[in-house]
């Protein structure tokens, strides 16, 4: 192995049971060892996907590396994630990206540095059953900024959120941030088409374009997209560039994507997943940090069934407190059900509804965006007073849209796109069948102790055809300019 990789081993594993004489390697990153110029310090996690380190180029500053094998199967997950996080907005709610690349055997990302996990932070509050209402009520409803740039994530839950690290500008120490894009998927999709006009100003004449799709003209488009297509003349008005944005079809039947605990019952149906299932798995998830979920530990019925049995009140219904919310919340809470119901894949969720619930809940804890989560000390100072009595560089405490957000949650980014009509309204989606004394038979990717499903279908990793277009040029993305091998 070269220099640039590293000293990790590589070592045959035993030959198949087949009896082929090719053998499998394995590869082991052991601490110290070097790639692409970063040192692995520590081990900070595992599983199936690949291994995560924290890593360091000058002993000072520290990131976080994945690595994951070429050779497994199920398509790249690091390549999807690369994809994504070139999409998303920068120095906003995601951990940023450094670098990525592919070596002869394993293929790597380098990420900021994150925090601790809401699953690892709840473990250290004063009360670790349950977060109080006024932590809760402050997380998650960030999602819309990544539905706002074309993507579900499919997997919400405490472990796929954290809180960032304090930098010399700006205090990440206080945000939550959502990270683990390898089961996200584009709902959009882009077409870049060229307009082959021969007249100067012809485009004037002819009005806009005849389709009810969203149009996008190129001094619009990302950078990433830019360098595909090379730079454009700006009004020459011969051959001008412009995308043309429509909603991807959902598929009839997909594969369970997401987690048992957290997964929506469209999920577990193995219908195509909306950005309303990913607010359906972030109110089971905040429902959890107030009481255990019905399905929790029950191994009686499938855990489909049970969500199909619970509706959103119960699960924020405390018996030993039942006056804790009042009538107009749990009204909101009915309503989020009802919505959440009714929304398809094509849907845009209403945003709004979920926030203006979050916030009463705020302002009925007295808490705003600056006070302490339960995880810091009671007594310690705001933010804004922590930035203010800074003896070094000013820290920068950034306000996001959420906490003013005027016409945020109204706003639907893909409004001017058609709605095809979805296949199976949800009225008429077929609802999961009680067993009678024998269990169902656990559908196959699917774990008893409700992990993600692991295996990724050629379609899901390679995403979509502007995946193929931009990850070539988004692997090679590096803050640092350094530049990694493109995967193809």
């Amino acid at each position: 192995m070269s220099k640039d990789e590293g000293a990790a081993t590589v070592s045959p594993a035993a030959a198949p049971a087949s009896g082929s004489t090719e053998k499998a390697e394995e590869i082991v990153f052991n601490i110290g060892d070097v790639i692409n110029g970063y040192k692995i310090v520590k081990k900070i996690d595992e599983g199936g996907f690949g291994q995560v380190f924290k890593v360091t180029k000058d002993e000072k500053t520290f990131y976080a590396m994945k690595l994951e094998l070429n050779s497994q199967e199920g398509g790249s997950a690091i390549k999807l994630e690369i994809h994504v996080l070139s999409q998303l907005p920068k120095n906003s709610v995601f951990p940023g990206m450094v670098c990525g690349g592919r070596k002869t055997k394993f293929s790597y990302l380098v990420l900021e540095l994150l925090g601790d996990s809401l699953k690892t932070l709840k473990t250290r509050c004063p009360n670790p059953e349950c977060l109080s209402d006024g932590t809760w009520s402050r997380i998650g409803i960030h999602l819309k900024t990544m539905h706002d740039s074309g993507f579900v994530h499919r997997d919400v839950k405490p472990s796929n959120f954290a809180i960032g690290l304090n930098t010399t500008t700006e205090n990440r120490s206080r945000i939550v941030l959502l990270f683990d894009f390898g089961l996200a998927r584009r709902f959009v999709k882009t077409e870049i088409q060229k307009d082959n006009s021969k007249n100067k100003g012809s485009n004037k004449n002819r009005g806009p374009q005849k389709t009810k799709s969203k149009i996008v003209h190129s001094d619009q488009m990302k950078g990433e997209t830019k360098k595909l297509i090379g730079p454009t003349k700006p009004s020459s008005g011969k051959r001008q560039i412009i995308t043309i944005t429509t909603f991807r079809l959902a598929r009839a039947h997909t594969e369970f994507r997401g987690t048992q605990q957290y997964a929506s019952p469209n999920a577990h149906l193995q219908l195509e997943l909306g950005r309303h299932d990913d607010i359906w798995s972030l109110m089971y998830m905040i429902a959890e940090f107030f009481l255990e979920l019905p399905w929790t530990n029950n191994d009686d019925l499938p855990v489909e069934v049970l969500k199909d049995q619970s509706p959103l009140l119960r699960l924020f219904t405390d018996e030993k407190n039942p006056s804790h919310f009042t009538s107009e919340q749990q009204s909101r809470i009915k309503e989020i059900d009802k919505m959440l119901k009714d929304a398809h894949y094509y849907s845009h969720p209403n945003y709004e509804m979920v926030h203006e619930f979050l916030k009463e809940i705020m302002i009925k804890a007295k808490i705003t965006w600056d006070s302490p989560y339960d995880w810091e000390p009671p007594n310690s100072k705001s933010s804004k007073e922590t930035s203010r009595t800074s003896k070094t560089k000013s820290v920068e405490e950034k306000k996001f849209l959420w906490m003013d957000p005027g016409n945020f949650f109204k706003e639907d980014k893909w409004a001017s796109l058609d709605k095809p009509a979805p296949k199976c309204e949800p009225s008429k989606q077929p609802k999961p069948k009680v067993p009678g004394q024998s269990k169902q038979p656990r559908k196959k990717g699917v774990r008893k102790d409700n992990t993600k499903c692991q295996e990724m279908s050629r379609e899901d990793s390679q995403n979509n055809d502007s995946m193929k277009k931009d990850a070539s040029v988004a692997i090679s993305i590096d803050s640092n300019k350094e530049s990694g091998k493109t995967v193809k």
